[in-house]
């Protein structure tokens, strides 16, 4: 069977913007939800390459966003992004990190896991 268009791009909705879902926080109790939309390969790639920045603002940038650019309920400030709780942020950003991977909040969270260890490791060896 032939792949569909459909089933290789995001959907957009009116004036291109792209369609947001609801998502609930599987690493936080309550059932709580939240609208996201996903980030395109070239948000995410943008992202990456602060991320892997030296400089600790810059990951802390990068952090900060993919909230900004996926979140779009509850809205938040900039300040108010700099103000989450980190398990909020956290649960957040594996939420929106998975609905753009396809993939699972609990296989973000694992791969996450096993970059800062991996991290971790490599400063131990400097």
């Amino acid at each position: 069977m032939e792949i569909k268009k459909e089933d290789l791009i995001f959907q957009r909705g009116e004036g291109g913007i792209l369609l947001s879902q609801d998502v609930i926080l599987e690493n936080i109790e309550g059932n709580l939800s939240v609208k996201v939309k996903p980030l395109t390969r070239g948000k995410i790639q943008e992202i990456y390459q602060k991320a892997l920045s030296d400089d600790p603002t810059e990951k802390i940038k990068a952090d900060n966003d993919v909230i900004v650019n996926g979140l779009v309920s509850p809205e938040l400030t900039e300040q108010e992004i700099n103000d989450m709780r980190p398990q909020m942020a956290l649960a957040v950003t594996q939420a929106i990190l998975a609905i753009s991977l396809g993939i699972s909040q609990k296989e973000i969270g694992e791969k996450t896991k096993e970059a800062v260890e991996n991290q971790e490791y490599l400063l131990k060896k400097k």
